[in-house]
Protein backbone atom coordinates (compact mmCIF):
# COMPACT_ATOMS: atom_id res chain seq x y z
CA UNK A 1 0.00 0.00 0.00
CA UNK A 2 1.48 3.31 -1.08
CA UNK A 3 -0.43 4.88 1.81
CA UNK A 4 1.82 3.15 4.31
CA UNK A 5 4.99 4.21 2.53
CA UNK A 6 3.89 7.85 2.56
CA UNK A 7 2.91 7.81 6.22
CA UNK A 8 6.09 5.92 7.10
CA UNK A 9 8.23 8.58 5.39
CA UNK A 10 6.39 11.36 7.18
CA UNK A 11 6.94 9.70 10.57
CA UNK A 12 10.59 8.71 10.30
CA UNK A 13 11.54 11.27 12.92
CA UNK A 14 9.20 9.76 15.54
CA UNK A 15 11.54 6.86 16.11
CA UNK A 16 14.58 6.07 14.00
CA UNK A 17 14.19 2.38 14.90
CA UNK A 18 10.85 2.11 13.10
CA UNK A 19 10.56 -0.90 10.79
CA UNK A 20 7.46 -1.76 8.83
CA UNK A 21 6.41 -4.78 6.76
CA UNK A 22 3.27 -4.50 4.67
CA UNK A 23 1.71 -5.56 1.36
CA UNK A 24 3.38 -4.50 -1.85
CA UNK A 25 1.26 -5.77 -4.76
CA UNK A 26 -1.96 -7.67 -4.21
CA UNK A 27 -1.72 -9.47 -7.54
CA UNK A 28 1.55 -11.13 -6.50
CA UNK A 29 3.07 -12.51 -3.31
CA UNK A 30 5.37 -9.53 -2.71
CA UNK A 31 5.60 -7.29 0.33
CA UNK A 32 7.57 -4.24 1.37
CA UNK A 33 10.20 -4.04 4.04
CA UNK A 34 9.97 -0.31 4.59
CA UNK A 35 13.42 0.85 5.55
CA UNK A 36 15.43 3.50 3.79
CA UNK A 37 16.91 2.64 0.39
CA UNK A 38 15.41 -0.84 0.11
CA UNK A 39 13.58 -2.52 -2.71
CA UNK A 40 10.41 -4.64 -2.42
CA UNK A 41 11.17 -8.03 -0.90
CA UNK A 42 9.91 -11.42 -2.11
CA UNK A 43 7.07 -13.38 -0.51
CA UNK A 44 9.08 -14.40 2.57
CA UNK A 45 11.45 -12.31 4.67
CA UNK A 46 13.24 -12.30 7.99
CA UNK A 47 15.53 -10.00 9.95
CA UNK A 48 17.16 -9.76 13.36
CA UNK A 49 16.86 -6.70 15.56
CA UNK A 50 17.58 -6.10 19.25
CA UNK A 51 17.66 -9.81 20.09
CA UNK A 52 14.27 -10.29 18.42
CA UNK A 53 13.48 -12.01 15.14
CA UNK A 54 10.49 -12.20 12.86
CA UNK A 55 9.44 -14.00 9.70
CA UNK A 56 6.52 -13.28 7.39
CA UNK A 57 4.95 -15.46 4.73
CA UNK A 58 2.41 -14.19 2.22
CA UNK A 59 1.07 -16.28 -0.64
CA UNK A 60 -1.74 -15.65 -3.10
CA UNK A 61 -4.13 -18.55 -3.58
CA UNK A 62 -5.30 -20.16 -6.81
CA UNK A 63 -8.87 -18.95 -7.20
CA UNK A 64 -11.20 -16.86 -9.31
CA UNK A 65 -10.34 -13.56 -7.59
CA UNK A 66 -7.39 -11.89 -9.28
CA UNK A 67 -6.15 -10.07 -6.16
CA UNK A 68 -4.91 -11.37 -2.83
CA UNK A 69 -7.66 -10.66 -0.30
CA UNK A 70 -5.28 -10.97 2.68
CA UNK A 71 -3.48 -7.91 4.01
CA UNK A 72 -0.98 -7.64 6.81
CA UNK A 73 1.22 -5.13 8.58
CA UNK A 74 4.10 -5.51 11.05
CA UNK A 75 5.07 -2.35 12.95
CA UNK A 76 8.24 -2.35 15.07
CA UNK A 77 9.70 0.75 16.71
CA UNK A 78 11.55 -0.60 19.73
CA UNK A 79 9.08 0.28 22.49
CA UNK A 80 5.97 -1.00 20.71
CA UNK A 81 5.37 -3.87 18.32
CA UNK A 82 2.10 -4.28 16.41
CA UNK A 83 1.02 -7.13 14.14
CA UNK A 84 -2.14 -7.37 12.11
CA UNK A 85 -3.65 -9.72 9.54
CA UNK A 86 -6.81 -8.76 7.66
CA UNK A 87 -8.64 -11.46 5.69
CA UNK A 88 -11.29 -10.16 3.31
CA UNK A 89 -14.23 -12.08 1.89
CA UNK A 90 -16.82 -11.26 -0.75
CA UNK A 91 -16.65 -9.42 -4.07
CA UNK A 92 -15.25 -6.18 -2.61
CA UNK A 93 -13.01 -7.88 -0.04
CA UNK A 94 -9.80 -6.24 -1.20
CA UNK A 95 -11.14 -2.70 -0.90
CA UNK A 96 -12.63 -3.30 2.54
CA UNK A 97 -9.41 -4.94 3.73
CA UNK A 98 -7.45 -1.88 2.56
CA UNK A 99 -9.72 0.46 4.53
CA UNK A 100 -9.24 -1.72 7.61
CA UNK A 101 -5.47 -1.90 7.16
CA UNK A 102 -5.11 1.86 6.72
CA UNK A 103 -7.32 2.61 9.72
CA UNK A 104 -5.46 0.19 12.01
CA UNK A 105 -2.13 1.58 10.85
CA UNK A 106 -3.23 5.10 11.81
CA UNK A 107 -4.44 3.68 15.13
CA UNK A 108 -1.05 2.09 15.87
CA UNK A 109 0.79 5.29 14.97
CA UNK A 110 -1.41 7.13 17.44
CA UNK A 111 -0.91 4.78 20.38
CA UNK A 112 2.83 4.60 19.72
CA UNK A 113 2.89 8.18 20.99
CA UNK A 114 0.40 7.61 23.82
CA UNK A 115 1.23 4.15 25.15
CA UNK A 116 0.29 4.77 28.78
CA UNK A 117 -3.18 5.92 27.81
CA UNK A 118 -3.69 2.82 25.66
CA UNK A 119 -2.50 0.46 28.41
CA UNK A 120 -4.96 1.97 30.88
CA UNK A 121 -7.92 1.84 28.47
CA UNK A 122 -7.01 -0.85 25.92
CA UNK A 123 -10.47 -2.46 25.88
CA UNK A 124 -12.19 0.85 25.18
CA UNK A 125 -9.56 1.80 22.58
CA UNK A 126 -10.01 -1.49 20.71
CA UNK A 127 -13.81 -1.24 20.82
CA UNK A 128 -13.74 2.31 19.48
CA UNK A 129 -11.38 1.63 16.57
CA UNK A 130 -13.37 -1.43 15.45
CA UNK A 131 -16.57 0.60 15.63
CA UNK A 132 -14.93 3.43 13.65
CA UNK A 133 -13.71 1.04 10.94
CA UNK A 134 -17.13 -0.57 10.60
CA UNK A 135 -18.75 2.87 10.39
CA UNK A 136 -16.21 3.97 7.80
CA UNK A 137 -16.77 0.85 5.68
CA UNK A 138 -20.51 1.45 5.69
CA UNK A 139 -20.42 5.23 5.22
CA UNK A 140 -22.01 6.60 2.05
CA UNK A 141 -19.03 8.86 1.32
CA UNK A 142 -16.50 6.03 1.57
CA UNK A 143 -18.62 3.70 -0.57
CA UNK A 144 -19.00 6.33 -3.29
CA UNK A 145 -15.29 7.17 -3.20
CA UNK A 146 -14.14 3.55 -3.28
CA UNK A 147 -16.90 2.35 -5.60
CA UNK A 148 -17.82 -0.68 -3.49
CA UNK A 149 -20.78 -2.15 -1.60
CA UNK A 150 -20.28 -3.84 1.82
CA UNK A 151 -23.69 -5.54 1.67
CA UNK A 152 -22.19 -9.00 1.05
CA UNK A 153 -18.49 -8.28 1.66
CA UNK A 154 -16.49 -7.97 4.86
CA UNK A 155 -13.23 -8.68 6.68
CA UNK A 156 -11.94 -10.80 9.53
CA UNK A 157 -9.08 -9.17 11.41
CA UNK A 158 -6.70 -9.81 14.29
CA UNK A 159 -4.37 -7.19 15.75
CA UNK A 160 -1.78 -7.90 18.46
CA UNK A 161 0.10 -5.09 20.18
CA UNK A 162 3.09 -5.66 22.47
CA UNK A 163 3.96 -2.97 24.99
CA UNK A 164 6.65 -3.93 27.51
CA UNK A 165 5.86 -7.47 28.68
CA UNK A 166 2.16 -7.57 27.72
CA UNK A 167 0.41 -8.47 24.48
CA UNK A 168 -2.99 -6.90 23.85
CA UNK A 169 -5.17 -8.60 21.23
CA UNK A 170 -8.45 -7.81 19.49
CA UNK A 171 -10.12 -9.89 16.79
CA UNK A 172 -13.27 -10.52 14.82
CA UNK A 173 -13.51 -13.60 12.63
CA UNK A 174 -11.12 -16.49 12.29
CA UNK A 175 -7.60 -15.05 11.96
CA UNK A 176 -5.67 -17.13 14.50
CA UNK A 177 -3.35 -15.69 17.12
CA UNK A 178 -1.42 -17.88 19.60
CA UNK A 179 1.48 -17.39 22.00
CA UNK A 180 3.68 -20.28 23.12
CA UNK A 181 6.89 -20.97 25.00
CA UNK A 182 8.84 -23.89 26.49
CA UNK A 183 7.80 -24.98 29.95
CA UNK A 184 10.48 -23.98 32.52
CA UNK A 185 10.38 -27.33 34.30
CA UNK A 186 9.95 -29.48 31.18
CA UNK A 187 11.75 -27.81 28.25
CA UNK A 188 10.38 -30.37 25.80
CA UNK A 189 6.83 -29.30 26.68
CA UNK A 190 5.13 -26.19 25.29
CA UNK A 191 2.78 -23.85 27.11
CA UNK A 192 0.31 -22.57 24.51
CA UNK A 193 -2.12 -19.68 24.90
CA UNK A 194 -4.76 -18.87 22.30
CA UNK A 195 -5.05 -15.08 22.15
CA UNK A 196 -7.99 -14.97 19.75
CA UNK A 197 -11.49 -16.41 19.58
CA UNK A 198 -12.44 -18.33 16.43
CA UNK A 199 -15.86 -17.05 15.36
CA UNK A 200 -16.18 -19.79 12.73
CA UNK A 201 -15.58 -22.73 15.11
CA UNK A 202 -19.16 -23.97 15.00
CA UNK A 203 -21.11 -26.63 13.17
CA UNK A 204 -24.73 -27.47 12.45
CA UNK A 205 -24.50 -30.29 15.01
CA UNK A 206 -23.62 -27.85 17.80
CA UNK A 207 -26.83 -25.87 17.48
CA UNK A 208 -28.71 -28.32 19.72
CA UNK A 209 -25.78 -29.88 21.57
CA UNK A 210 -23.21 -27.74 23.37
CA UNK A 211 -22.35 -30.19 26.16
CA UNK A 212 -19.22 -31.71 24.66
CA UNK A 213 -18.07 -28.69 22.65
CA UNK A 214 -15.02 -27.76 24.76
CA UNK A 215 -13.84 -31.39 24.75
CA UNK A 216 -14.22 -31.52 20.96
CA UNK A 217 -12.14 -28.37 20.52
CA UNK A 218 -9.36 -29.69 22.75
CA UNK A 219 -9.43 -33.02 20.90
CA UNK A 220 -8.47 -31.22 17.70
CA UNK A 221 -5.07 -30.47 19.25
CA UNK A 222 -2.79 -33.07 20.79
CA UNK A 223 -1.15 -30.39 22.95
CA UNK A 224 -3.19 -28.62 25.67
CA UNK A 225 -4.16 -25.07 24.73
CA UNK A 226 -5.11 -22.39 27.25
CA UNK A 227 -7.79 -20.12 25.77
CA UNK A 228 -8.01 -16.60 27.18
CA UNK A 229 -11.54 -16.45 25.73
CA UNK A 230 -13.27 -19.68 26.72
CA UNK A 231 -14.51 -21.96 23.90
CA UNK A 232 -18.03 -22.23 25.32
CA UNK A 233 -18.55 -18.60 24.30
CA UNK A 234 -19.55 -19.99 20.89
CA UNK A 235 -22.77 -21.05 22.65
CA UNK A 236 -23.64 -17.36 23.12
CA UNK A 237 -22.57 -16.53 19.58
CA UNK A 238 -24.81 -19.18 18.00
CA UNK A 239 -27.81 -18.36 20.19
CA UNK A 240 -27.52 -14.70 19.15
CA UNK A 241 -27.69 -15.68 15.46
CA UNK A 242 -30.93 -17.64 15.99
CA UNK A 243 -32.46 -14.94 18.19
CA UNK A 244 -31.97 -12.44 15.34
CA UNK A 245 -33.60 -14.57 12.64
CA UNK A 246 -30.55 -16.37 11.31
CA UNK A 247 -29.75 -20.06 11.12
CA UNK A 248 -26.73 -22.32 10.65
CA UNK A 249 -26.68 -24.92 7.87
CA UNK A 250 -24.16 -26.97 5.95
CA UNK A 251 -24.66 -26.92 2.19
CA UNK A 252 -24.27 -30.05 0.11
CA UNK A 253 -20.61 -30.69 -0.71
CA UNK A 254 -19.23 -28.22 1.84
CA UNK A 255 -17.19 -29.07 4.92
CA UNK A 256 -18.00 -26.03 7.08
CA UNK A 257 -21.41 -24.84 8.22
CA UNK A 258 -22.48 -21.31 7.30
CA UNK A 259 -24.79 -18.61 8.63
CA UNK A 260 -27.88 -17.74 6.60
CA UNK A 261 -31.04 -15.70 6.90
CA UNK A 262 -33.59 -18.28 8.02
CA UNK A 263 -34.98 -20.17 5.04
CA UNK A 264 -32.72 -18.33 2.56
CA UNK A 265 -29.42 -19.06 0.81
CA UNK A 266 -27.63 -15.83 1.72
CA UNK A 267 -25.36 -14.42 3.04
CA UNK A 268 -23.56 -17.74 3.80
CA UNK A 269 -21.09 -16.28 6.30
CA UNK A 270 -18.64 -18.44 8.24
CA UNK A 271 -17.96 -15.95 11.06
CA UNK A 272 -20.33 -14.73 13.78
CA UNK A 273 -18.42 -11.42 13.87
CA UNK A 274 -16.86 -9.31 11.11
CA UNK A 275 -16.38 -5.78 9.82
CA UNK A 276 -18.64 -4.92 6.89
CA UNK A 277 -21.12 -7.66 5.89
CA UNK A 278 -23.97 -5.19 6.17
CA UNK A 279 -26.68 -7.79 5.56
CA UNK A 280 -25.33 -9.89 8.42
CA UNK A 281 -25.96 -7.19 11.02
CA UNK A 282 -29.66 -7.99 10.81
CA UNK A 283 -29.08 -11.62 11.84
CA UNK A 284 -26.75 -11.01 14.76
CA UNK A 285 -23.34 -10.58 13.10
CA UNK A 286 -21.41 -8.19 15.35
CA UNK A 287 -18.46 -5.88 14.71
CA UNK A 288 -17.44 -5.70 18.40
CA UNK A 289 -14.08 -7.47 18.88
CA UNK A 290 -13.03 -10.22 21.26
CA UNK A 291 -10.29 -8.71 23.46
CA UNK A 292 -7.56 -10.34 25.54
CA UNK A 293 -4.42 -9.42 27.47
CA UNK A 294 -1.49 -11.78 28.05
CA UNK A 295 1.65 -11.33 30.15
CA UNK A 296 5.10 -12.37 28.94
CA UNK A 297 7.34 -13.83 31.65
CA UNK A 298 10.86 -12.51 32.08
CA UNK A 299 13.76 -14.68 30.96
CA UNK A 300 11.67 -16.86 28.64
CA UNK A 301 11.59 -17.12 24.86
CA UNK A 302 8.11 -16.73 23.41
CA UNK A 303 6.73 -17.13 19.92
CA UNK A 304 3.75 -15.17 18.64
CA UNK A 305 2.10 -16.86 15.65
CA UNK A 306 -0.69 -15.33 13.58
CA UNK A 307 -2.20 -16.76 10.42
CA UNK A 308 -5.20 -16.32 8.14
CA UNK A 309 -7.80 -19.05 7.77
CA UNK A 310 -6.16 -20.37 4.61
CA UNK A 311 -3.65 -21.90 7.02
CA UNK A 312 -5.73 -22.19 10.19
CA UNK A 313 -8.46 -24.25 8.50
CA UNK A 314 -6.06 -27.08 7.60
CA UNK A 315 -3.29 -26.87 10.24
CA UNK A 316 -4.34 -27.19 13.86
CA UNK A 317 -2.47 -25.48 16.67
CA UNK A 318 -0.44 -28.58 17.50
CA UNK A 319 0.90 -28.87 13.96
CA UNK A 320 1.75 -25.16 13.79
CA UNK A 321 3.64 -25.27 17.11
CA UNK A 322 5.53 -28.43 16.12
CA UNK A 323 6.60 -26.91 12.80
CA UNK A 324 7.96 -23.83 14.58
CA UNK A 325 9.68 -25.99 17.22
CA UNK A 326 11.38 -28.00 14.51
CA UNK A 327 12.96 -24.84 13.03
CA UNK A 328 12.97 -22.45 15.99
CA UNK A 329 16.44 -21.18 15.12
CA UNK A 330 15.32 -20.37 11.56
CA UNK A 331 11.88 -18.80 11.63
CA UNK A 332 11.97 -18.36 7.87
CA UNK A 333 12.17 -22.14 7.53
CA UNK A 334 9.15 -22.46 9.82
CA UNK A 335 7.18 -20.10 7.60
CA UNK A 336 8.21 -22.02 4.49
CA UNK A 337 7.23 -25.34 6.07
CA UNK A 338 3.83 -24.09 7.22
CA UNK A 339 3.02 -22.56 3.83
CA UNK A 340 4.06 -25.81 2.13
CA UNK A 341 2.07 -28.03 4.50
CA UNK A 342 -1.01 -25.84 4.11
CA UNK A 343 -0.80 -25.71 0.33
CA UNK A 344 -0.46 -29.50 0.22
CA UNK A 345 -3.69 -29.95 2.20
CA UNK A 346 -5.63 -28.31 -0.64
CA UNK A 347 -4.34 -30.58 -3.41
CA UNK A 348 -7.72 -32.28 -3.77
CA UNK A 349 -9.53 -28.93 -4.01
CA UNK A 350 -10.22 -26.95 -7.16
CA UNK A 351 -8.75 -23.84 -5.55
CA UNK A 352 -6.46 -22.77 -2.72
CA UNK A 353 -7.15 -19.73 -0.52
CA UNK A 354 -4.80 -16.85 0.19
CA UNK A 355 -2.35 -17.55 3.00
CA UNK A 356 -0.60 -15.15 5.37
CA UNK A 357 1.49 -16.00 8.42
CA UNK A 358 3.54 -13.97 10.90
CA UNK A 359 5.91 -15.53 13.46
CA UNK A 360 7.62 -13.25 15.99
CA UNK A 361 10.13 -14.29 18.63
CA UNK A 362 10.26 -12.42 21.95
CA UNK A 363 12.93 -12.78 24.58
CA UNK A 364 12.51 -10.31 27.43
Amino acid sequence: SIYHQVVFTQNLLINSNLLLFTNYMNTTSDFYSLVENTDPKPEKGTFKSSNHSIAVGYRKGYKLEFVNQDKFCVFLNGNLDAFMIIDGHGYFANKLAQICQDSLFEFVLGISQAQDEFVQNFEKEFEEIFEDINRRINSKEEKNYGNYDPYLSGVAVTICIRIKNYIYTANVGNVLGILFCNDKLMPSKFNITELTFNDSNFSEDLVNNFDNFEKEIQAQNELPVDSLIKPEKINTEIRRIYEHGGEIRKLLGEVKSRIFVKGKYFPGLINTRSLGDHIGKGIGILFEPHISKCRLGRGQKYFLLMCSDGIGNVCNITKLVNLVQRNDQLLLESVTSILGESRGMYRTHSYTPDMTIIIKEFKL
